[in-house]
């Protein structure tokens, strides 16, 4: 199996950034030049093909096994997991669609992604119980939504307690502007605000939401930071594909 049609994405970017490399293997997953049950080609292959370190390249798989895309064999490899697809298949999406008004959902992504993990550092060292009540709450929201809009309010909940732990009025005040560009256009629901949100996609933005909480309230702001750049690449790799 070739990947050599999937390398051309990654020609003309930052040849040295893991998300890059991550999206590129996600196209090729939809696209179906790579298929469940496939083994990966190794490392070095895909360093050179994608012009990238082999630690790049590592950080992608890794950020592919964590959400259960992968699974990685000692001494055999790297393997496309029988479930990919339905992984992929469930992402309850918005559609990346162009407002006059509010940024795109892409654009606010990117955004986010500049600058959200490195302030987790900041949430670690001036979160307060009240701050990590807060967040737990919102996770409950989330991991009992039945409803897409319940279930989007509610991760946005969580993203904004760990905004108000930092205690620096201007970083809540542009998640606040950021909520309030996502709720102008009803979030952009491909699904309907008031249609039935994916148990799995469900389970899965509440258990990585609950791994960058956790690792808040252990003060682990550098294991909080890599958490986040995961969660918010895997979703704007993502969103590239159904977007």
């Amino acid at each position: 199996m070739s990947l050599s049609d999937i390398s051309p994405r990654i020609a003309g970017q930052d040849k040295a950034a893991a998300t890059r490399v991550y999206r590129a293997i996600l196209q090729s997953i939809r696209e179906g030049a790579l298929r469940e049950g496939d083994k990966l080609p190794d490392e070095r292959t895909m360093s050179v093909r994608f012009e990238a370190s082999r630690g790049t390249v590592r950080h992608a798989l890794a950020m592919m096994e964590h959400q259960g895309l992968v699974v990685r064999k000692v001494g055999s490899g790297t393997y496309l997991k029988e479930s990919a697809e339905q992984v992929l298949s469930a992402t309850d999406l918005p559609v990346a669609a162009h407002h006059e008004n509010v940024p795109t959902y892409a654009e606010i992504l990117e955004g986010r992604l500049l600058f959200e993990p490195a302030m987790m550092e900041l949430s670690a060292r001036r979160a307060d119980e009240e701050d990590f009540a807060r967040m737990r709450q919102q996770l409950a929201v989330v991991r009992e939504a039945e409803r897409w809009l319940a279930f989007k309010e509610g991760i946005y909940g969580v993203h904004l307690a760990i905004f108000r732990a930092t205690h620096n009025r201007f970083l809540i005040q542009v998640f606040e502007t950021v909520i309030n560009d996502r709720r102008a256009v009803d979030y952009d629901g491909r699904t309907g605000v008031h249609g039935p949100v994916s148990p799995l996609v469900r389970e899965q933005a509440v258990r990585e939401l609950s791994e960058i909480v956790e690792a808040l309230v252990r003060r682990d702001g550098k294991a909080a930071s890599r958490l986040a750049e995961e969660y918010f690449t895997r979703i704007l790799g993502s969103l590239s594909l159904y977007g």
